[in-house]
């Protein structure tokens, strides 16, 4: 299950006898929520030139095999072969960089919200720092 921001900012807290402070809470959930909106403007931003580097690549080659239809091969064509291959490792190392960030960030937050989840509910153990 992904989370977003916003369904972070969304989330309220019922408040319990001998539970967490809210303002403490509400504290950590803005943290939440401006990280993982920094994540996600990161990750929109590298999908954006991802898909721009890849039109650009796709235009170079199409005109590459335009131009070069029924000629030999040159040392040139080989070198932006060779040019265009690592931008491709380079774009796709970004996007899956970018994805595992994002998934870093959602993840540590689903499991921050379930523990806080736990610990509001009405019965749950108290033996934790708001018991003592």
């Amino acid at each position: 299950m992904r989370i977003t921001s916003n369904e972070v900012q969304a989330v309220k807290f019922s408040v319990a006898l001998r539970g967490y402070a809210a303002d403490e809470v509400d504290a950590f959930l803005e943290i939440v929520v401006k990280t993982i909106s920094e994540y996600e403007g990161q990750h929109d931003r590298l999908q954006r030139e991802v898909g721009r580097l890849r039109t650009a690549l796709d235009e170079c080659r199409e005109n590459r095999i335009a131009e070069g239809s029924g000629k030999a091969r040159t040392v040139v064509t080989v070198q932006a072969d060779e040019a265009v291959a690592r931008v491709r490792d380079m774009i796709d190392e970004a996007a899956r960089t970018s994805e595992q960030m994002v998934e870093n960030v959602l993840e540590a937050g689903e499991h921050l919200l379930d523990q806080f989840r736990a610990a509001m509910t009405p019965g749950a153990q108290q033996d934790g720092p708001a018991a003592r």
